[in-house]
């Protein structure tokens, strides 16, 4: 992983060599906009701009991959997002708290789909009571995950990065 502010190049390798690259950069929409992702190439040589400076070897995996760049444009909802309680229906995962990725995504649909099937079988005939428990918790547990996913993002892209993410692993470190 390489990271400045606004931008990095995450990799990971996968079984048989694969190397997954991924760029990171904190853009307006109107920039992305300008972007022509149906053009392999000039969207490659677009990306691979804003990395003016960095090494030839950091830049050469975004160049030299054998798939086309794909946009996943990142969206969140307000940390503490709530809404009024419609009878009969509720949201879970990414519906009820969508937030930047930050490897709880998946945990937290599978803990919001237990946890309301779990608060259906206990509310017997009234689902409304049940829908309500279940939104409670729900939204309790996503505000906290929202929190911690936002400063996340600012370790990996924030203006003091990469030294937020040198501290993160050194506090992760003496912890231990």
């Amino acid at each position: 992983m390489a990271v400045a502010p606004g931008q990095g190049i995450q990799v990971h390798r996968e079984p048989g060599g694969v190397l997954h690259a991924y760029v990171g950069l904190v853009r307006t929409k109107e920039w992305i906009d300008t972007i022509d992702f149906s053009d392999p190439v000039s969207a490659t040589a677009r990306v691979v701009a804003e990395f003016d400076g960095w090494h030839p070897a950091l830049k050469a995996l975004i160049t030299d991959g054998d798939k086309a760049p794909v946009l996943r444009a990142v969206h969140a909802l307000p940390q503490d997002h709530r809404w009024s309680r419609r009878p009969g229906v509720t949201l879970l995962g990414d519906a009820a708290h969508l937030m930047p990725p930050s490897g709880e995504g998946a945990n937290l649909a599978m803990i919001d789909a237990a946890e309301l099937g779990n608060a259906i079988a206990k509310g017997g005939a009234d689902t409304e009571v049940a829908l309500s428990a279940y939104e409670k918790k729900m939204l309790a547990r996503s505000t906290i995950a929202a929190k911690e996913a936002a400063e996340a993002k600012q370790v990996l892209y924030g203006e003091n990065t990469p030294q937020t993410l040198l501290d993160f692993f050194d506090a992760k470190q003496a912890a231990q």
